[in-house]
């Protein structure tokens, strides 16, 4: 017989509640312009495709095939050389897991936690929505390792002393903000104490302001730790699917079998998109969207529209609180991100430039910009030029 009591949902799950009503609003004809949208339109699209731009992929691969990503040993080897080059770490192709974006190497992820009988885990808020959402539908537990979230000022680690999984975002990407060092150096000591692994949602890496490459999380113990990596967000284009999986060498085909056959080969497009995007992160680069990123963040905040904003550093969300009324917009504040306090504060997409356009019409006028004091406590662009590829 029951007690009546129910149990209590964790916090990471009560966060989807928000997900899935702002997905039914976004979808709603004639609505607000959502400003923290998930796109990004920019001008260097062609330039990035190369060749993708212009010619069908049948011209330039045998479509009659399975495109065997996994297969494909040249691009694994050329992620592996990427990563040993961008972030000074021995990284080969046998560390390399390809796949067709992010969300499919989530649910691997997470496929292989419940066969392999983890019914627990523990991890760093905050963590993406489709995580949470996973965990949810799989009956994993999520257990909170901090109660804030790497970047604030209060941030503290509550890691168990036992062996387990640990999973991190790494930038804390709504805010624009790397998780320090010195919190992944501890992460790492705790690593080496207890035998734990270690899952880096790295989606969002490798868009510094700055400049300098090379992410913190590659100095995690290497075979004890999974990184996730995507090209498609690195170049901002969404239409194409890429992303991979830096793995220790005893976890990559256990992962590989699994991968292959929850979802299959993706498409020939896609596989030619995945060696075009590696070149990039060896050669070029995407300094120029980095720019662009950071032009349009000075026109929002030289325009006066803003009257507060965390200072970001990386990517292409910046987390602010507006002058213009918030019921204006379709936005998502702290609650999607299962953070406290930022009162009026919402994520807003750098790239998004209609909706940084209804943000600077719709703020109240007789407002300049940002003191310098609140800009450099709170997001004022002050970093140097980021250098171009020559």
């Amino acid at each position: 017989m029951g007690t009546g009591r129910r149990t209590a949902q964790p916090s990471l799950f009560r966060m989807l509640e928000r997900h899935e009503w702002i997905e039914a609003e976004r979808l709603r004809p004639k609505g607000r312009v959502f400003v923290s949208d998930y796109n990004g339109a920019h001008p260097f699209v062609e330039r990035y495709l190369g060749e993708l731009a212009d010619l069908a992929p049948h011209r330039l691969a045998d479509v009659t095939r399975y495109s065997a990503l996994d297969e494909d040993a040249a691009l694994r080897s050329k992620i592996g050389r990427m990563h040993s080059r961008l972030d000074g770490a021995a990284y080969e192709a046998q560390n390399v897991l390809p796949a067709g974006g992010s969300s499919s190497l989530l649910a691997t992820f997470v496929t292989w936690l419940l066969v392999n009988g983890h019914r627990r885990i523990h991890y760093l808020p905050p963590v993406y929505y489709k995580l949470a959402y996973l965990l949810r539908e799989f009956g994993i537990t999520p257990v909170p390792a901090a109660r804030t979230h790497a970047h604030q000022d209060d941030f503290e680690l509550e890691l168990p002393a036992e062996r387990t999984i640990l999973v991190l975002t790494d930038p804390v990407w709504y805010a624009g903000r790397r998780v320090p060092a010195h919190v992944l150096q501890a992460v790492a000591a705790w690593q080496q104490a207890t035998g734990s692994l270690v899952f880096v949602d790295g989606t969002f890496q490798y868009m510094p302001w700055d400049g300098c490459l090379g992410e913190a999380s590659a100095r995690l113990p290497a075979e004890q730790t999974l990184r996730l990596v995507c090209p498609t967000k690195y170049l901002s284009i969404h239409g194409y699917r890429a992303a991979h999986l830096l793995v220790p060498t005893a976890l990559r085909r256990p992962l590989a079998d699994l991968h292959i056959n929850l979802h299959g080969d993706v498409a020939v497009s896609d596989r030619l998109f995945a060696h075009r995007a590696a070149d990039l992160m060896l050669e070029g680069g995407n300094a120029d969207l980095v720019g662009h990123i950071r032009d349009n963040h000075r026109a929002l905040t030289a325009s006066g529209a803003l009257a507060a904003e965390v200072p970001a550093e990386c990517g292409f969300f910046l987390f602010a609180r507006p002058r213009a009324a918030l019921d204006r917009f379709l936005a998502m504040d702290a609650e999607f991100f299962e953070l406290g306090g930022h009162e009026g504060h919402v994520r807003i997409n750098l790239l998004n430039r209609a909706g940084i356009d209804a943000l600077i019409a719709a703020a109240p006028t007789g407002h300049g910009p940002l003191p310098d004091a609140v800009s450099a406590a709170g997001g004022g662009d002050g970093m140097p030029p980021v250098p171009h590829p020559a």
